[in-house]
């Protein structure tokens, strides 16, 4: 696992540690791989069996080692020194009808995209395979996520 993954798993768990919300155990113990090997926080876990066990109702973006984009909302931009940059994400949504989903998006809402699921943590040492492949023949469609997403919006399954 990278060091990047390591540092957002540690980041996410200190606080839902100053939270009360989950106890300390071993580091080993605060991520389970997942299938396509995604990094799923909440399975297997302190935090629960479920993928909104560790909800913050959050979607959070890495540039490197700093967080470049932290939002509850919509993101039809991301921010500069974010857009383009993405090396790690996380969706960590509220359980709810139709937007506990995250689509990363290519360059904007008519490009391609990438749906990420509720309580998953992708990172691109860990997963470097990454494609945009929703929206065929849309903008980017095939291309790496990697440094190469610009928005994104909540939604439902995709």
């Amino acid at each position: 696992m990278g060091a990047d993954v390591k540092r957002f798993i540690a980041i996410v768990c200190s606080l839902l540690v100053a939270a009360g919300f989950l106890t300390l155990s071993s580091p080993a113990a605060f991520a389970k791989p997942a299938p396509g090997n995604a990094v799923v926080l909440a399975a297997g876990n302190p935090c629960g069996g479920s993928p909104y066990a560790c909800a913050n109702g959050r979607f959070i973006v890495y540039a490197g080692s700093q967080v470049c984009l932290d939002t509850t909302g919509n993101a039809p931009s991301f921010p500069p020194g974010c857009a383009n940059q993405n090396t790690l994400f996380g969706n960590f949504g509220y359980r709810c009808s139709g937007c506990d989903w995250i689509r990363l998006y290519y360059s904007n809402y008519n490009s391609a995209y990438f749906c990420v699921p509720p309580g998953y943590v992708y990172g691109q040492e860990t997963t470097p395979g990454l494609i945009f492949d929703k929206g065929f023949g849309k903008a980017g469609y095939g291309s790496t996520v990697w440094r190469n997403a610009a928005s994104a919006q909540w939604s439902g399954p995709c």
